[in-house]
């Protein structure tokens, strides 16, 4: 889809002060052409991304330089890159075409009569909680949306903030490790619980804090999202625990402790599902573990899109009931 003509026609009767920059002078097409420049720092992939051909977005490039008076792009050896006047703008220019865009949202959204596919990013972990009950409900309602769930990435808060993802739904740990500062909507929270294989476990009795500190552990960790040390659960532990395997998607930890003889520190909905096969048993942490708080992201660039509002109300809503274990 071609971006958007956005060419102002003022009236006569309207006097604006005749300067160089005033709005009524000024092409308002080059507002999506120089975001996705800066966003791409690079012709070719603005040009693709736009669907734009390469001359021409060459030839808005050259306009734009004149209009600010700054180069935008440079080379750097065999890339292109946005020169710091460009870096100080890019706020700016992300929230003058979101506002724009703004003026051409509907003011209400109906989910029946709409096919609107939503992007969530999000951990396997929250997508096993919720993607079912997600699509059991799109059903049940005959709503014409879709719901795509996507992995998460540490460039999370970019995607936001660019489009490409619609909500991003993870812990508050998590968004502090991508150093995101969006501002976020509770969905649910769950505890963290203890999961040993059933089989080969590698303690006798109740797990103690010994018993844990002496057994070898299993982990998830994708770029540091939701996953905790030991010293951020227990400040006071000096001797680290041993972690033989850690692994990139929560679903896979019961399985890896099943057959290892590892335990996980895992939450407990999760668990609860896992143990129905009889693999694993559950156990209480033997020190004091936070709950892990789910929550879910928008961009504040687009605060007035009643589609955003309406699937992040759907989603505290099957959040808000889910099964208690």
């Amino acid at each position: 889809m071609r971006p958007t003509r956005w060419t102002v026609a003022c009236s006569p009767v309207f006097k604006e002060p005749d300067t160089g920059m005033s709005l009524r002078r000024q092409d308002l097409n080059l507002l999506p052409i120089l975001r996705e420049l800066i966003r791409a720092q690079s012709v070719s992939r603005a040009a693709e991304s736009i669907h734009l051909s390469q001359s021409a977005t060459s030839g808005a490039l050259a306009r734009l330089r004149d209009v600010f008076n700054d180069e935008l792009l440079v080379m750097d050896g065999r890339n292109m890159i946005a020169t710091p006047f460009a870096k100080s703008i890019q706020q700016r220019v992300e929230e003058a075409c979101a506002a724009i865009e703004t003026l051409y949202e509907p003011l209400s959204f109906d989910p029946k009569s709409e096919p609107r596919q939503f992007n969530v990013a999000t951990t396997d972990y929250v997508a096993y909680m919720l993607a079912g009950r997600v699509a059991k409900r799109i059903l049940n309602e005959c709503y014409s949306v879709s719901v795509r769930f996507h992995p998460i990435s540490r460039a999370v808060e970019q995607h936001l903030l660019h489009g490409d993802i619609d909500i991003a739904i993870m812990s508050d740990k998590g968004a502090e490790h991508t150093g995101s500062t969006l501002h976020g909507s509770r969905l649910f929270e769950d505890e963290r619980v203890v999961i040993a294989s059933a089989i080969n476990p590698p303690f006798k009795g109740a797990l103690t804090l010994e018993a844990y500190l002496n057994a070898p552990h299993a982990n998830f960790e994708l770029h540091q999202f939701d996953s905790l040390s030991m010293s951020q659960i227990w400040p006071e532990l000096e001797r680290p625990v041993r972690q033989v395997v850690s692994v990139p998607h929560f679903t896979a930890l019961p399985e890896t402790v099943a057959n290892s003889g590892c335990l996980a520190l895992i939450q407990k909905r999760l668990a609860a599902q896992m143990a129905t096969a009889g693999l694993v048993t559950i156990h209480p942490a033997p020190f004091e573990a936070p709950a892990v708080e789910i929550y879910a992201y928008r961009s504040p660039l687009r605060s007035q899109d009643r589609s955003l509002d309406w699937v992040t109300d759907l989603l505290a809503d099957i959040s808000a009931h889910l099964p208690d274990v």
